[in-house]
């Protein structure tokens, strides 16, 4: 997390960009056509035979109708980058009366998803005041109130397994009492939470979410703030060890078609792909996961695609949140969506869209050169990347 800042330009809103080089073609499915049934012996023997021979009439053949192959039913994701629900966030909501404020202009599109999933930054309750809009505390509250946004916007799936989920505003001593009311509040807008719990087995027990029958399994699992990760008895978010969250993927497989996890990583503030989220994604992919989508850096970073069609998105930045204080170098208040199109249980592509956080809060659809200098950014951190 950073400093708040209060306040930023709002540049015009474009339409969405076009990224074809984003984007996965599918092959339309081959038409069989019908077959013709081959003559019996019996029956050619009967043709050629003497003329003196009365054959009965031949029965009127019934028709063999080509059978169409039954169309395989498409289900998109579509993935945010970081939410933060508190500070300067908050205060423009309370301001204008509008819980659902921050999520307007991109409501249609995140409403229409099959599966919309975000990633909650900062907890949601009532235990203490929330937190105020000042530059001074990286401490992130939100009233219970705050979660109708999230709900208005359509998710269906957060990772609270984030290093903010415990927070408590400014005055201390709540210990597990906001991330549990956070997950209570999430639950009552019809979101299911994933990544934490009242214990370890509750934390690394997967959202499951089925769409034309294909099972969709998601999982949050925070490397950053390791004080806050549960234990077999001490409520908490999936820690990043390697034995525990390749456990939780590989038991996700055997009740779901598609397990999806969710790492919150990396370093902040940077396009650089660390050492460790590069490894780990790779295990993570050959314990069964199909797509990995990491958060935390408040940056955006590289896309990489594994050899058996499996994805890992880094880091996709900042979604909504008061990080305008960058101005300067504009990269907190950028970020992507992630479109995942699958065709049945298999991921047939992505399209990356960018987006530009107006007023210190609000997303909207990046235009279309800022797109094209978020995508390059994208492009230049996988490049840069370590090697697996």
């Amino acid at each position: 997390m950073g400093l708040a800042a209060c306040g930023t330009g709002a540049p015009k809103v474009q339409p969405l960009v076009n990224t074809p080089s984003m984007t996965a073609t599918l092959a339309a499915p081959a038409t069989l056509g019908p077959t013709r049934p081959t003559p019996s012996a019996a029956f050619t023997a009967a043709a050629t035979a003497a003329p003196s021979v009365t054959l009965p009439p031949p029965a009127t053949p019934t028709p063999i109708l080509a059978t169409s192959p039954t169309a395989v039913p498409e289900t998109d994701l579509l993935f945010t980058g970081d939410i933060n629900p508190a500070r300067c966030v908050y205060s423009a909501e309370k301001a204008a009366n509008d819980m659902d404020l921050p999520f307007r202009p991109l409501a249609s599109l995140l409403q229409a998803a099959d599966i919309t999933i975000g990633s909650l930054d900062g907890a949601i309750s009532d235990y203490n005041p929330p937190t105020p809009c000042i530059d001074t505390t990286r401490n992130l509250l939100a009233p219970a109130e705050a979660a109708q946004g999230l709900g208005f916007a359509g998710f269906d799936v957060i990772t609270v397994a984030t290093n903010h989920i415990k927070d408590c505003g400014l005055v201390r001593g709540c210990t597990n009492n906001s991330m549990l009311d956070t997950l209570s509040n999430l639950r009552a807008q019809g979101i299911q939470p994933t990544g934490a719990g009242i214990n370890l087995a509750q934390a690394t027990t997967p959202a499951l979410v089925t769409v034309h029958g294909v099972r969709f399994a998601f999982l949050g699992v925070s490397a950053v703030n390791n004080p806050i990760w549960a234990g077999d008895a001490a409520p908490g978010t999936m820690p990043f060890q390697a034995q525990v969250y390749l456990d939780a993927i590989r038991r996700a497989k055997t009740i779901a078609d598609v397990v999806v996890i969710l790492p919150h990583w990396g370093r902040e503030y940077t396009g650089d792909i660390s050492y460790e989220q590069r490894q780990a994604a790779a295990a993570m992919v050959a314990a069964g996961a199909t797509l990995v989508i990491g958060n935390h850096p408040h940056h955006v970073q590289g896309v990489e695609t594994f050899p058996n069609g499996a994805v890992a998105a880094y880091s996709l930045g900042n979604f909504v949140f008061d990080q305008a204080w960058s101005d300067g170098t504009v990269y907190t208040i950028q970020g992507l969506l992630l479109r995942a199109k699958f065709q049945g249980s298999k991921l047939q592509g992505i399209d990356l869209i960018p987006i530009h956080i107006d007023n210190n809060f609000q997303p909207r659809l990046a235009d279309a050169t800022e797109s094209a200098q978020v995508l390059q950014v994208v492009a230049d951190s996988m490049a840069h990347a370590p090697p697996p």
